[in-house]
């Protein structure tokens, strides 16, 4: 990584922040921090909630600052949290930040030769940098060893923001992300559950046949179960709160809207969530879904998600190109009788993703039950503890979910996929739950960037 200070600086520079070669997504990022903020700006102590693409959020105001020395201390007082929290940003979070005021106003800069981020005070015009999206901004490229904008430094922004303890903040601004056109960025799991599936799926690349390769899904399934398990079990024996993995809300976008399919999309998620223990809301035109649950479960569920949907999708298209395809019996007026005629192929594509994301949750859950059945056996001498720790976990996660439905003023039911397709498409149907049955988790991308 070059010694180049990393700057940013207030809506409307284009000098400065002009988009280079070499970081081709600071324009986007910037204009995705400047919607943020304008979300922020927006919620009043009175009406502390902003809604965004159909759902509610209610992330709190951004602190500001009178001066950089104040802003110096909230630093400290991050960099002490993230330590005695136990985050590991590959050790920088060790290491001191200073922060300085600087003459320009334009700018905010880190300074990684001395550690140290510059912030225009507010008597020069600096107002716009004196708030804790800012100087959390700066201190991402600390934290990332991050220059530039990348897909890796947005994502330890996004956990950085989740550690201090404003999680919906870091919902909206991947929100703004996605709105800018950036990559879904996938979180990370401390613990190394994702490098552990990943191990997996790089053992069913190599697998010979195909009933090896369908085992994995199963065998991913049961790794994610008894990691979640374990920590319901570590949950129970801790006494302290600090450090403790709480209940969260996580906005994941689906796709863009208007887009066909966008709901069998959901029903896939929504499956593999369940599965996960993880309880949902979904935006009213099922372009996004927010899970309700613990971050490594969440963090599992996107992972096995977006590897089920490559190939729910290449299978599809698949089928589609052999020819294969349901007929419909239709009038004939030339012919003055009833002929048989391909049905849509977007009625076929429908009828292969709802019967492929039905047999997908019924696969997972199978998984899970025969897993925790076996987290009890094995542990005979543990299992009314596990069991408890367990039924603790669904009960947290049951509060939390309640709590965000109430405070959200959530009552209605999702009902976008209820207009079945299988049975105007019975062939694409059955080409689906074959699919669905030989899927296995192969696609290591996903993991590899959360890992």
């Amino acid at each position: 990584m070059e010694d180049v200070p990393s700057v940013s600086g207030p809506s409307g520079r284009l000098d400065a922040m002009t988009a280079t070669t070499r970081d081709p997504d600071k324009r986007a990022v910037y204009a995705a921090e400047d919607q943020l903020a304008a979300w922020l700006d927006s919620t009043t102590p009175d009406r502390p909630t902003v809604t965004v693409d159909g759902l509610t959020f209610e992330p709190g105001p951004d602190l500001r600052f009178t001066e950089p020395a104040a802003a110096a201390t909230y630093v400290d007082t991050v960099l002490e949290r993230l330590r005695s929290d136990g985050k590991d940003y590959h050790g920088r979070e060790l290491e001191q930040v200073a922060v300085r005021p600087r003459a320009g106003a334009r700018m905010a800069v880190y300074e990684p030769a001395t550690r140290t981020i510059a912030l225009p005070p507010f008597e020069v015009g600096g107002r716009w940098a004196l708030r804790a999206t800012v100087v959390l901004h700066e201190l991402t490229h600390h934290l990332s060893g991050e220059a530039h904008h990348t897909a890796t430094w947005r994502a330890t922004f996004l956990r950085l923001l989740e550690d201090v303890g404003l999680p919906v903040t870091a919902q909206l601004l991947q929100l703004a992300y996605a709105a800018e056109g950036l990559e879904q960025v996938v979180h990370s799991v401390d613990d190394g559950t994702l490098a552990r599936l990943a191990k997996l799926l790089r053992q069913a690349e190599r697998a010979t046949n195909e009933h090896e390769r369908a085992a994995f899904l199963s065998k991913a399934q049961s790794l994610a179960t008894r990691h979640s398990v374990a920590l319901a079990v570590a949950r129970a024996h801790t006494a302290k709160e600090e450090g403790r993995e709480q209940p969260v809300a996580e906005n994941y976008r689906i796709g863009e809207r208007g887009k066909r399919g966008l709901a069998r999309y959901v029903r896939l998620l929504l499956n593999v969530a369940h599965a996960n223990d993880l309880r949902c809301t979904i935006s009213h035109d099922s372009t996004a879904v927010t899970m309700h649950g613990f971050p490594s479960d969440i963090a599992v569920a996107k992972a096995i998600y977006e590897s089920l949907l490559v190939q729910m999708v290449a299978d599809c298209e698949r089928h589609l190109a052999s020819g294969l395809r349901d007929e419909r019996t239709v009038w004939d007026s030339s012919r003055r009788r009833y002929v048989g005629r391909p049905v849509a192929t977007i009625t076929a594509r429908l009828a292969f993703y709802e019967a492929y994301a039905w047999r997908i949750g019924e696969r997972l859950d199978e998984a899970r039950q025969a897993t925790l059945a076996d987290a009890v056996k094995v542990e005979a001498d543990r299992s009314s503890e596990t069991a408890l720790a367990v039924r603790q976990k669904e009960l947290d996660v049951h509060d939390f979910f309640a709590e965000a439905l109430r405070r959200n003023n959530i009552r209605g039911t999702w009902s976008a996929d209820r207009r079945t397709k299988v049975n105007d498409a019975p062939m694409a149907a059955e080409e689906g739950l074959r699919a669905a049955d030989r899927a296995r988790l192969s696609d290591e991308k996903a993991l590899g960037e959360a890992g």
